[in-house]
């Protein structure tokens, strides 16, 4: 069972943007890094170290962006997953700004590889053009309300939108917003695609359909093994998000699978709309909900898992239930578009950490293992800088936000 995301299926028409040289894994070979995962973190990574001058190869089990890279909103903020009240009030003043810092560094990022996207003629359709969030009651109102005020003492720009000023499809369901500047949206199966390009031009390997059946761990690195062939490396980096915990398991490290847990978050396309609806991107309800229009006019609307926690905690990228029905009615009822009809429908597998922050680091009791990972729904506004996290420490060096990931918060 499964599904392909209207990105997913856009890419494999699309004429701006060249595909990476892949393969299976053959036979054995050696490597400097070996990371497991194609997907937004992995090939970000291997862009980060491959650059650096490190020889790697990443181990995809599909194809790249197969997983929730390719399958997301096509979102990116420079903020995190929570409000930044919630944060401030839950982590302190001091570590929230510099969470807060972490996710704007990503997003700059961002608008730099896309720049080189440009530079080399691909498209990943990426405008940084904000996001607004809104409120579904007085007391999230309240909480935006609290936030643009803490980062706007901060150096961060918000401002408060009133229920007036929404988009006018919006004003019965939403008492009001936030707006945040600095968030935008991509294509994320292009941007990934891109990122897995520029690592290929720098030096490194991609081998597809390779899962990776058992890792050993011994004093001078790690052996990965496939169906087809072995890596040795001598070092590995998991980068497979919400197949942490699977890939924990072969390792030993069972504990992971107690503080990341695999969250699916399904989603829909619509036909073309002649109407602009909305000028930017939109989250509310606590960040359940979130949409956008794209150039053409169509609607991609995700979330709404909140209406049915108990079946969204699955590793099944099959579309279904409540949730879609829910998604349906936010088109068909809340924006008064009945005649408007869904063509897509799919989802993807998020990693969401016990604590909300993810685990990017050391892999505690196993050396020569990194990891990255357990984004919480947010690996576009995290992946990036997660990879320049992961190529300084293998590098054997520090990084002055590392110590906010920590994977070793845990034990």
């Amino acid at each position: 069972m499964g599904s392909t995301s209207y990105w997913q299926a856009a890419l494999e028409t699309t004429t701006d943007m060249p595909r990476p040289l892949v393969r299976p894994v053959e036979g054995d070979c050696t490597t400097e890094v070996a990371i497991i995962g194609a997907g937004i973190t992995g090939s970000a990574i291997a862009l980060e170290l491959a650059r650096a001058g490190r020889a790697v190869r990443v181990l995809e089990s599909r194809q790249i962006a197969a997983g929730a890279s390719g399958r997301n909103g096509g979102i990116i903020t420079n903020s995190t997953g929570e409000k930044y009240a919630t944060v401030v009030a839950r982590l302190g003043r001091e570590k929230a700004r510099r969470l807060w810092t972490f996710h704007d560094d990503n997003m700059r990022r961002a608008t730099s590889l896309c720049d080189e996207f440009a530079e080399r003629g691909w498209s990943c359709e990426f405008r940084c053009n904000g996001i607004l969030g809104m409120a579904t009651s007085t007391r999230e109102l309240g909480t935006l309300q609290e936030s643009a005020t803490l980062l706007n003492e901060d150096g961060w720009q918000a401002s408060i939108v009133a229920r007036h000023e929404l988009p006018a499809r919006l004003r019965q369901g939403y008492l009001g917003g936030i707006f945040h500047p600095g968030s935008g949206t991509l294509q994320p199966a292009k941007f990934v695609t891109g990122l897995a390009l520029l690592a290929q031009q720098a030096g490194a390997i991609f081998h597809v359909e390779s899962p990776v059946n058992a890792i050993a761990v011994g004093t001078d690195g790690v052996v990965l093994t496939t169906p087809q062939g072995k890596v040795q490396a001598r070092e590995v980096v998991l980068a497979t998000n919400a197949w942490l915990p699977e890939i924990g398991t072969q390792l030993g490290v069972d504990w992971l699978s107690t503080c990341i847990k695999p969250t699916r978050g399904q989603l829909i396309a619509t036909e073309p709309i002649d109407e602009q609806l909305f000028l930017l991107p939109c989250g509310a309800d606590e960040g359940y909900q979130y949409w956008q229009q794209l150039a053409d006019g169509r609607l991609v609307v995700g979330g709404w898992r909140n209406h049915s926690f108990d079946t969204e905690t699955t590793l099944d990228e099959t579309p279904g239930g409540e949730v879609q029905r829910q998604l349906d009615a936010f088109v068909h009822v809340t924006l008064g578009l009945p005649e408007v009809r869904i063509t897509q429908r799919w989802a993807g597998i998020m990693a969401f950490a016990k604590d909300g922050l993810p685990l990017i680091g050391k892999l505690p009791g196993r050396p020569h293992c990194y990891i990255a990972g357990g984004f919480t729904g947010h690996g576009n506004a995290s992946a990036l800088q997660a990879a320049c996290i992961v190529r300084e420490l293998v590098a054997g060096r520090t990084h002055p936000q590392a110590d906010l990931f920590d994977p070793a918060r845990f034990l």
